[in-house]
């Protein structure tokens, strides 16, 4: 999680400044986390990688019970700013255990566009399974398997998990950011040996409303899926 906090240090303002805006956040992952999450009212929910802190805002407008971790303090300055009091906010690295969390006291764990900033998925799913009550669920954004390797030149092998770097132009700026590509069936067997049962993986399609002001992106993302989306649940 090192190289993510190194990236997001050089932009942690630009990004939540972006966050509020971007239509693949606004429109595209957070109603799909929030649909496969359902309803939440009185349900305790760990935001895992919760950033500066909006998709916690939206679980706490539907009267859930928030924890928000994040690994860089920047972004959770600037969630405090937005939550108040509404949600407990902690700087901690979700790669490393949590013993600041109680074993079995959530009931859902939300994991959005954080898990691809591991190398290794293995602690942090063990630690999500850890933490979630019997039959808690776990929801999972991150990005597509088919669709992250299209960004290198010659593409990135699929088959391989291989860490990769895009590069982010917001606010007038260019910024690298490095992520890790890895197959759909390590994906899966990761959630399984974690004692994780996939319920569902939807596919949502963006509605082009929601992208008028980029419509060149719109048509991007309507050719394939862009992020993979995953309610699983706890087993056992």
């Amino acid at each position: 999680m090192r190289r993510a906090l190194d990236d997001y240090d050089r932009m942690a303002d630009v990004y939540a400044n972006d966050a509020d805006t971007d239509p693949i956040k606004v429109s595209y992952d957070r109603p799909t986390i929030l649909a496969m999450a359902g309803d939440v009212r009185g349900k305790r929910v760990l935001d895992a990688g919760c950033a500066s802190g909006n998709l916690t805002e939206l679980l706490v407008e539907r009267q859930a019970i928030v924890v928000g971790v994040d690994v860089n303090s920047r972004l959770v300055e600037r969630a405090r700013e937005r939550l108040a009091d509404r949600a407990e906010l902690v700087v901690a690295d979700i790669s490393a255990p949590m013993p600041f969390l109680e074993s079995g006291s959530f009931d859902i764990v939300v994991a959005s566009l954080v898990l691809h900033y591991l190398a290794d998925w293995r602690p942090t799913l063990r630690e999500f399974a850890r933490i979630l009550r019997p039959d808690g669920s776990l929801l999972v954004s991150t990005h597509h398997p088919t669709q992250d390797i299209s960004i290198t030149e010659p593409p990135a092998p699929y088959f391989e998990t291989v860490l990769l770097t895009d590069t982010w132009n917001k606010d007038g700026r260019e910024y690298r950011v490095h992520f890790y590509h890895r197959p759909m069936s390590a994906i899966i067997d990761a959630l399984r040996n974690a004692g994780f049962l996939v319920e569902r993986i939807p596919e949502p399609v963006p509605d082009q409303s929601d992208f008028a002001r980029v419509p060149a992106l719109y048509e991007r993302m309507t050719r394939g899926p862009w992020f993979l989306f995953i309610r699983a649940v706890k087993t056992a």
